[in-house]
């Protein structure tokens, strides 16, 4: 027997589609109307709150997307991002959480490199369409470094419960750790440093457990204790000399302090401090009466040729008295030196605390040899704990100097350059006064900067979940190609001693 039950399937048919018809035909209205409502739009006269606060910014045509939060009251949102060239980039979405996507973002702004591009913002709210004022960036012709090296520290003044230093693609959002101190019995690590923002040239210092420096050169991994019978201690405050092999360090009897200070908790200083110059290939350390002397020389950095080393220096510390630790002034000087010879000239002053009324610490030169910024505050050289720190420029043609148009009225701390001088990432506190968080600002040739912004992130509310404190931001050109694992296993190795020359 046959049962024939097409008719039933063709009326099912029918059935769906007069359904998906009566669907569409309301949508499409829904999409028309929408549409003519949006153009209809009220002008709100101002630009949408949005978090980060990205307005008006000179952005590295490699940047990964500005991802942002809308803080603004609605139940749709509607983004467009375009330039002069190219097509744009349409969201409409419910969620206030803007994700660009990556691959449209990078056509966009390789298409514009030297032109301004537009961010477009209407929300809906009680029936109605609300249109921003246009948020404008322009995209530089400049690209920044690929990659930035940083330490993030969960930090309780003097105590630590987790860090680690890590690595970021700033061209999209990988972050990778080149080591985290739960793998090495939770010691100390900081003042991780690179040789002309070379990832093939890098040392991490590593303290109280499994203390040393590790050292990566040219596919070499070792591990050393730069402390010998002629220095004080093993190296501090590290500086990567262009000739890629040798490296500068502050040596010092450091001193942290919990304070009655208003506002300021802790501070840290140095005892008593010194320089010295180690040598990677042959595991000697050299100085100079010049900047071994009684006062207190830190904070080495090499003139961008290699034919000077500058670094801060503040007066000896008078024995018992402890705000004089605290209170001195540190100010910046050089000396000509041959390191290859191992051929030193005379220390000169560059900038003199007591005439400017500042404490000079933390200098970076830039690579075309043009500039150094510093930090400058009211006293010592520890400046993430000091509010009133601020980043100057000093030309080095004539040391005629400046404040910086990017600070805050927060701490502004570490710098780093990129190769092409043309970017400056720093540490700064200007969010909420008490986390330091990595910021990009462009720089022109003549030290001019444009106003920074905090580093991208995939989710951009990780700064407002995350109590971490991003320090030491380092430019890099590329990606470390080391594990975790090979770094923790040379950690936990013993450290050669350096012999000194």
């Amino acid at each position: 027997m046959t049962v024939t039950i097409r008719p039933y399937k063709n009326k099912f048919k029918k059935l769906i589609f007069s359904i998906i018809t009566v669907i569409g035909l309301s949508f499409s209205g829904w999409l028309t109307s929408c549409s003519s409502d949006i153009k209809n739009a009220h002008e709100t006269n101002r630009v949408a709150s949005i978090y980060p606060d990205y307005y008006d910014l000179i952005l590295p045509p490699n940047i990964a997307p500005l991802n942002f939060i809308i803080n603004e009251q609605g139940t749709k949102f509607r983004i467009e991002i375009s330039g002069e060239n190219g097509n744009p980039i349409l969201m409409q979405q419910n969620s206030t959480a803007t994700e660009i996507p990556i691959k449209k973002w990078k056509k966009l702004l390789a298409e514009n490199m030297g032109k301004n591009i537009s961010v477009d913002i209407k929300t809906f709210d009680k029936n109605n369409w609300n249109h921003y004022k246009t948020i404008t960036h322009k995209v530089a012709n400049d690209t920044i470094d690929s990659h930035l090296a940083y330490r993030l520290v969960h930090a309780n003044y003097l105590k630590w419960k987790e860090m680690g230093v890590y690595q970021r693609n700033l061209t999209n959002f990988d972050e990778s750790p080149l080591i985290e101190n739960s793998s090495i019995e939770n010691g100390c690590m900081n003042c991780h440093s690179f040789a002309s923002n070379n990832p093939d040239k890098m040392m991490i210092h590593f303290r109280i457990v499994h203390a040393g420096t590790m050292i990566w050169n040219n596919g070499k991994l070792t591990k050393t204790d730069t402390k010998t019978e002629s220095t004080m201690s093993a190296g501090v405050y590290p500086a990567w000399h262009p000739d890629g092999h040798h490296i500068a360090f502050s040596t010092g009897k450091i001193s942290p302090h919990l304070t009655t200070r208003l506002g300021k908790p802790v501070d840290v200083a140095d005892k008593a401090s010194g320089i010295i110059v180690y040598d990677t290939e042959k595991n000697t350390v050299v100085t100079s009466p010049e900047i071994s002397t009684t006062r207190r020389e830190s904070m080495p950095e090499w003139s961008a040729d290699g034919r000077y080393l500058y670094f801060v220096s503040a007066p000896e510390a008078q024995k018992g008295d402890e705000e004089s630790l605290l209170h001195n002034r540190y100010s910046l000087m050089r000396i000509a030196c041959d390191i290859e010879n191992n051929v030193w000239g005379e220390a000169e002053m560059v900038l003199n605390a007591d005439s400017i009324g500042k404490s000079i610490s933390m200098p970076a030169a830039s690579p075309d040899g043009k500039f150094l910024v510093c930090s400058m505050s009211d006293y010592g050289y520890f400046t993430i704990f000091h509010e009133q720190s601020d980043l100057y420029l000093i030309n080095l043609t004539d040391f005629s100097f400046k404040k910086l148009e990017l600070n805050s009225e927060f701490t502004e701390s570490h710098s780093s350059w990129s190769l092409n001088s043309r970017w400056l990432v720093f540490s700064s506190k200007r969010a909420d006064g008490v986390f330091t968080r990595p910021y990009i600002a462009y720089i022109d040739e003549n030290g001019n900067t444009g106003k920074p912004f905090v580093m991208p992130q995939k989710d951009p509310a990780i700064y407002q979940q995350s109590i971490a404190n991003y320090n030491r931001p380092d430019l890099v050109t590329g990606k470390v190609n080391l594990s975790s694992i090979q770094i923790r296993d040379v950690v936990l190795g013993e450290a050669e001693k350096a012999k000194a020359e």
